[in-house]
């Protein structure tokens, strides 16, 4: 379950709102299902039957290809650092940096490394001449250009994305030298500039796919590698052990001697051919299936059934995955309403009541599934709902709590009332975590992923982290990963969701510290990866959801004046209402 619509009155002051919008000021959770899910989009489709839900790269196709010109005599030394701002792009995404190197000096060319890493800007740059002293420029006849420019995040080696806080402008600097009387960069720093207009044009999003712990489902990592060489960058990502804020979540294959026969994957006859050394014969049948398995997944954007050709000294071991059993479809995901008393399934275009409660007029959220949920009482205790919607008892030993949310298989997970640790139950299993890396920061919200290895957290003013979830052979979260990545900066975030399997929701609260109404502000992105506004009704919203009605995926939002609107496919349509008089919103 998402935050709640937090009461920020000074403690004592009485609370004067109508007990209509007290009731309606609830928070949400996301219970995702079992069966995986390997590819998917903001295109809500149905998911079962033949049809299957398209990748978010299928629409990355459509790109266009720049051809930068070269440098011109007699460019000025501010002409040349732009010039190679402009040529950066093409470098990544089709010609290697041919054409960005003609800007520099034939040692700067030699040495410059331009996929070591990428900062990704919005705007456009500011190159301003910067003088250097006599005594350090008199030999050399050097100067300094520097361009500034507001960075909204940062790729690693990896192709791993970590926002930054745009606030401050970045600079960087340019050492300019004559050569043979026309200006050239003699010294850079490796890595690349990128604007957030041709970041897609550049970079290709791959979903690199790992298995949880257990064994049983798939982890899409998602990175973003230049279109001229993804496939090779893509294959190293699954050869090795995974990324560090995912940890213990995802299994170790022991690929640790395993890695590319050749520094190329290339494509014959339209099948992308990858050719391994003689470590992949040191490994297991199984193992050796699996990889195999996941190259295809990741080569394919989430395909089982995508053509591959892998070989190991001209030997052929393309088909050996055939009986590998991971499921690779989106999962059908439900959502429910808790409305005066009753819980309703919104599953359809028609409300279908599921069960009478005992009220919980004053709920602060609400979690339900198939197989049952709970409600977080007006008191903070979370109270345990069966299948049918009647009472199984208090959860956490009657711990006060801040919101709830659903995972795996109906579990449910709780956010302390301090924000320092986690509840999880699962199957009558309770367990307390609390992240080694959270330090001085409060969780507000959380969210679990569809195949239950990632949990998407809103920690107050710090934004929105991922860290992975290990499970017990049994399924049952046992820890969370020691690290913890950075996905948003935005502040004040209080609610969260995942869309699908790639993209996450998240929104900020529409009242500030001190009560007063703020403009509200939602997001999404593919994690990690660069935002989008996500637009909201012009309604205050107090909660947030993801499901599926009539057969498509959505975006659920319960406003304060309990209505529960929906919009789906590309998330910029237009909003319909589902319901209304709503107590609390929850999905499956």
């Amino acid at each position: 379950m998402r935050e709640p619509h937090r009461d920020h009155r000074p403690q004592g002051t009485p609370d004067r709102r109508p007990r209509v919008v007290r009731a309606l000021a609830a928070a949400l959770a996301a219970l995702a299902l079992t069966a995986p899910s390997a590819c998917s989009s903001l295109i809500g489709l149905p998911s079962s039957g033949t049809i299957r839900a398209f990748s978010p790269v299928e629409k990355q196709t459509r790109r266009v290809y720049t051809s930068p010109a070269g440098p011109t005599d007699d460019d000025q030394p501010e002409g040349i650092v732009e010039g190679f701002f402009n040529a950066m792009p093409a470098g990544v995404q089709s010609d290697g940096y041919r054409v960005a190197r003609e800007y520099l000096t034939s040692s700067a060319a030699d040495t410059w490394r331009g996929d070591d890493s990428a900062i990704v800007y919005d705007g456009a740059p500011s190159f301003v001449r910067k003088t250097i002293p006599l005594a350090s420029s008199a030999s050399t006849g050097s100067i300094i250009v520097e361009a500034e420019m507001n960075v909204i995040g940062r790729l690693d080696e990896y192709g791993l994305f970590t926002p930054t806080d745009a606030e401050d402008p970045v600079t960087m600097s340019f050492t300019m030298s004559k050569v043979d009387g026309q200006w050239r960069i003699s010294g850079l720093d490796d890595g690349v500039a990128v604007s957030s207009a041709d970041f897609e044009q550049a970079f290709r999003q791959v979903s690199v796919y790992r298995v949880d712990a257990p064994g049983r489902h798939l982890v899409p990592d998602v990175r973003w590698f230049s279109w001229r060489n993804w496939r090779t960058q893509a294959v190293r990502a699954v050869l090795s052990d995974g990324i560090s804020w995912l940890g213990d979540a995802v299994k170790d294959l022991g690929t640790e001697k395993v890695a590319l026969a050749v520094n190329t994957v290339p494509i014959e006859s339209n099948v992308p051919h990858v050719q391994l050394g003689r470590g992949f014969l040191g490994l297991g049948d199984d193992e050796r299936a699996l990889i195999v398995h996941l190259i295809r997944l990741t080569l394919g954007d989430g395909v089982d059934s995508a053509s591959l050709k892998v070989t190991v000294d001209g030997n052929d071991y393309s088909n050996i995955d055939g009986d590998v059993g991971l499921d690779t479809q989106q999962p059908s995901v439900g959502i429910y309403t808790l409305t005066d008393g009753r819980i309703v399934s919104l599953g359809s275009s028609s409300p279908l009541r599921v069960g009478e409660t005992k009220g919980f007029d004053d709920a602060l959220g609400f979690a339900f599934s198939a197989n049952g949920g709970a409600v977080l009482r007006a008191d903070g205790v979370a109270e345990c709902l069966k299948a049918d919607a009647s009472s199984c008892g208090v959860m956490f030993g009657g711990a006060r709590l801040s919101s709830i949310a659903s995972g795996l298989d109906g579990e449910i997970w709780a956010v302390a009332a301090d924000g320092r640790s986690l509840y999880v139950s699962r199957e009558g299993v309770s367990r307390r975590l609390t992240p080694a890396w959270l330090a001085d920061g409060v969780i507000r919200s959380v969210s679990v992923s569809s195949e239950g290895a990632r949990l998407a957290l809103a920690m107050g003013d710090g934004g929105v982290r991922l860290t992975g979830i290990v499970r017990d052979d049994d399924q049952t979260p046992a820890a969370l990963a020691e690290r913890s990545t950075q996905v948003s900066r935005r502040r004040g975030v209080t609610m969260v969701t995942f869309y699908n399997d790639l993209n996450l929701v998240y929104a900020t609260s529409p009242v500030d510290g001190n009560g007063r109404s703020t403009e509200q502000q939602a997001f999404r992105q593919i994690v990690p990866g660069p935002d989008t506004v996500q637009r909201l009704p012009d309604t205050a919203v107090v909660a947030l959801a993801s499901g599926q009605i009539a057969l498509y995926r959505r975006l659920a939002v319960l406003d304060d004046l309990g209505i529960v609107r929906s919009v789906s496919g590309s998330l910029d349509g237009s909003w319909s209402i589902a319901d209304s008089q709503v107590t609390a919103l929850g999905a499956q």
